[in-house]
């Protein structure tokens, strides 16, 4: 029931009175120049831009053919500095907590409250910042609130008093995966991976129009594959004039990408229409047969004429 609540709220936002001035606020992030070292460091121009990308959020200079594809395989987010950056990046308190609980939840605390407050743009990492400051607070209070609880107040306070106002298209979108994490009791990596799919379908509704159903399990296997290699990654820019051993590391991740990429084009897409929203929406056990049918009607419905058209262009052919 939980989870229809949180669909329900994605679909009546996901056309939102946004316009072009929505982001009329909006503070673009500082532009971080990277050493002309570590350009020179790369043999390849391709991965210094990538490597410049996840770490700086500047994506110009990453191939077009490339940021296709990682749009397709709904993984665009990796290319700018968010949550999963920060997580990622914050894994070494994970183990100073059990020898130095008290100081490192001090030191983390202080670093995500900066984060949040004086860090300008990068609205998703600071969103992350401030509910994992949050956590950090119950805990050292031990006030023992719920997950859910937490995010809550956590959407309250950045709703009204936060980043919201500076583009309410990223809180929208990072507020939708947020709510469906932290809305899970008992954490099912099938489970989890399922909800992110039926997110990625209002997304791709409210932008591109379809999807790859091999996502479903690609795009949360990229990108727990990304999380581990990050913190490699950004430790490198500390002597990568010396050794550069992040370009291997994005070698081999690009050549999963397109790996990946190739796979979800074989399996096909399915064009994302009403009727599969409505479906996903009011799926329980008591209307499981009726939201499948939704579905089904919603996937037959196009294919004589917009899906057979889509996947021919896709082709090169044109009708």
């Amino acid at each position: 029931m939980r989870f229809n609540i949180i669909f329900l709220f994605a679909f009546l936002l996901i056309n939102p009175l946004f316009s072009k001035d929505d982001n009329k606020q909006y503070n673009r992030p500082p532009k971080i120049k990277l050493p002309i070292k570590t350009k020179a460091a790369f043999h390849k121009k391709s991965e210094f831009y990538f490597y410049r990308s996840v770490l700086t959020g500047q994506k110009w200079g990453l191939d077009k053919e490339f940021r296709r594809k990682l749009s397709h395989l709904n993984l665009l987010h990796l290319m700018t500095p968010s949550g999963l950056h920060l997580s990622s990046l914050f894994l070494i308190f994970y183990l100073l907590r059990r020898k130095y609980p008290k100081v490192s939840n001090f030191i983390e605390l202080v670093l995500c409250l900066g984060f949040y407050f004086f860090l300008p743009g990068y609205y998703s990492f600071r969103r992350v910042a401030l509910i994992r400051s949050f956590f950090i607070l119950n805990r050292m209070r031990e006030t023992n609130y719920s997950k859910l609880q937490i995010f809550i107040f956590f959407l309250i306070t950045d709703f009204f008093f936060g980043t919201y106002r500076y583009s309410p298209l990223s809180f929208y979108l990072s507020t939708l995966f947020l709510a469906l994490i932290f809305s899970i009791k008992e954490f099912r990596l099938y489970k989890m991976y399922l909800l992110f799919f039926v997110a990625q379908l209002f997304i791709a509704h409210k932008f591109t129009g379809i999807i790859y159903p091999a996502t479903i399990v690609l795009s949360p296997l990229l990108t727990s594959i990304f999380t581990l290699i990050y913190p490699i990654l950004f430790l490198n820019l500390f002597f990568i004039d010396y050794f550069n051993y992040a370009q291997w590391f994005i070698s081999a991740y690009t050549g999963l990408i397109e790996i990946s990429y190739d796979l979800a084009q074989a399996l096909g897409f399915i064009h994302v229409n009403f009727l599969i929203l409505i479906g996903v929406i009011i799926y329980s056990q008591r209307t499981k047969k009726h939201a499948l049918a939704l579905v089904t009607i919603g996937l037959i419905a196009n294919f004589p004429r917009d899906s057979l058209a889509i996947l021919l262009s896709e082709i090169g052919i044109g009708l």
